[in-house]
């Protein structure tokens, strides 16, 4: 190694600390062979099924107050930086991935494990992932709507800035494909976390769907679970028909998530033809859930609203509740709702008015100002209290 590179490690051992290249380590399928707490970690390269010989163990010191930290600390940089055949400031910026969840595609053939994959089943596995991470962000931000139509703006921005390709295993051929913005944790960041969360769990179901197919369609996941299954068809198609394992990666900065399966998806040709077989009865339960639930909310709607006047109503006040709830989707057609405080009237009237996502955030704008809201329309007492269905008015007004 020349000076230059060697002064490149140094600077990088001075940047990141040594937890950090753990967790960076973790996410990439190397394996923890040994930890001595406060004091060092001992790491394997990850198995690759086309080496015939062990994978080499590496050294990385936790402690550094110990003498010869800082060179046993390069030491470490550099053999991963060589197992990847990379330089350090390519390791540092692939290191400071740490708030992105990875999906990994890894291809293999059972008869022949082979050194090379055809750009056509490269290309066709890409499309499929990028259907996959579609379809599940449109599920998570419109549970119950179908996968046509236009995208909801934060599925747009999902899809166009937080969905990247990361780079590849030496000896393996590993599509690594990034979800999430690189740095901080706001609203983007806990969407793109749940579209993972929902792709995991879609996933799960597809793989059980011709042993378990009224369980996997047994709850609000039905609709990606038959659109998951549907998109695993086209891995068919790829000339050679291979052995696909699809796995995640949790973004260490925060954590891996409850009630989500953590084991590896592996589609061979046997199963994706099975599924095909199995998602036929999948749609069928789909459509019959969604006929009843047609007939339910007919019903509904003659016990929750019953008759409203005919005259318009207005209500005048302070906007003290802003709510999201997907339940909301099929009794409402919005996620979105606002509760009007209305002290004008005696007594005191706390009224839910739906609202569509535009008006949500002029209502939360008029929230924060304190500002006079108007809502007028057909009131009705259901259940959960005052419900109105009419326009809103935003004043700029604060209210007095």
């Amino acid at each position: 190694m020349n000076q230059n590179a060697a002064d490149d490690f140094y600077a990088l051992a001075s940047l990141i600390p040594p937890d950090q290249v753990s967790r960076y380590l973790h996410t990439q399928g190397w394996e923890l062979i040994d930890r001595r707490e406060g004091l060092l970690e001992e790491w394997a390269e990850p198995a690759s099924p086309d080496r015939d010989f062990e994978s080499e163990i590496h050294l990385l010191p936790i402690n550094g107050r110990y003498r010869d930290f800082q060179r046993r600390f390069v030491e470490f940089l550099t053999a991963i930086a060589s197992y990847y055949g990379i330089d350090a400031h390519e390791l540092s910026h692939r290191m400071r991935l740490d708030n992105v969840d990875v999906l990994l595609f890894r291809l293999s053939h059972a008869d022949d494990p082979g050194n090379s994959v055809g750009i056509d089943a490269a290309s066709e596995v890409l499309r499929v992932a990028q259907r996959m991470l579609t379809m599940a962000a449109r599920y998570t931000a419109s549970p119950g709507k179908e996968f046509t139509g236009r995208m909801r703006p934060e599925v747009k921005e999902y899809v166009e800035n937080y969905i990247s390709l990361g780079h590849t295993r030496r000896g393996s051929f590993v599509f690594p494909i990034l979800s999430g913005p690189q740095t901080g944790m706001g609203p983007e960041a806990l969407f793109a976390r749940r579209v993972m969360e929902n792709l995991a769990i879609g996933l799960h179901r597809v793989k059980d769907l011709p042993d378990e197919t009224h369980t996997s369609m047994s709850d609000g996941f039905g609709p990606l679970v038959v659109a998951l299954a549907d998109s695993v068809q086209s891995f068919s198609k790829i000339i050679g028909f291979p052995i696909v394992d699809i796995s995640f990666r949790w973004a260490p900065e925060r954590g891996v998530p409850r009630h989500v399966p953590d084991r590896a998806v592996k589609l061979g040709p046997s199963l994706i033809r099975q599924i095909g077989v199995s998602r036929k009865q999948a749609r069928e339960i789909l459509r019959t859930r969604n006929d009843d639930r047609s007939a339910l909310m007919a019903s509904r709607e003659q016990v929750d609203r019953p008759s409203p006047s005919s005259q318009s109503t207005e209500i005048i006040g302070r906007i003290v509740a802003l709510q999201i709830d997907d339940r909301r989707i099929q009794d409402w057609g919005t996620r979105y709702s606002i509760v009007i405080r209305s002290e004008s009237r005696d007594p005191v009237l706390d009224v839910h008015v739906p609202v569509n996502e535009s008006e949500y955030q002029s209502a939360a704008e008029a929230h924060s100002r304190g500002a006079t809201t108007t809502a007028v329309g057909l009131l009705s007492r259901t259940d959960h209290g005052l419900f109105l269905e009419g326009e809103v008015i935003f004043s700029g007004e604060p209210s007095r």
